[in-house]
């Protein structure tokens, strides 16, 4: 997998590639998503359009970051989910757990109405 970031309107924007499986995967999202917590980006949208698997591993790392980030005020968001994330997630019942958009844009801007 990897990870891209960018920085849109003070929203941190992770764009993740490829499959998100346990480790390596974990870790590194795990290393990245405290680096951005330390440096207060609390923000945080996951671009999931190009995931092409995601298990239980790679949920429960979701499910850790959107809790570190809630814990420190800020909050993570999904957008443009690939379909296979997007029936995983279904299947789980998380989509009543994430707020999930359908563009990148929409899920930054949803940063501002609070």
């Amino acid at each position: 997998m990897t990870i891209t970031e960018e920085l849109s309107r003070g929203v941190t924007v992770l764009t993740m590639k490829g499959r998100f499986l346990g480790e390596p995967e974990t870790s590194a999202f795990q290393e990245q998503k405290f680096r951005l917590l330390e440096a207060n980006r609390i923000n945080i949208v996951l671009d999931l359009s190009d995931m092409t698997l995601i298990n239980s591993a790679g949920l429960g790392s979701l499910i850790a970051a959107l809790v570190s980030t809630r814990d420190r005020g800020g909050d993570l968001r999904l957008a443009r989910l690939s379909k296979v994330v997007e029936q995983v997630i279904q299947k789980v019942q998380l989509d009543s757990t994430f707020k999930i958009f359908r563009s990148v844009e929409e899920a930054v801007s949803s940063f501002g109405q609070r």
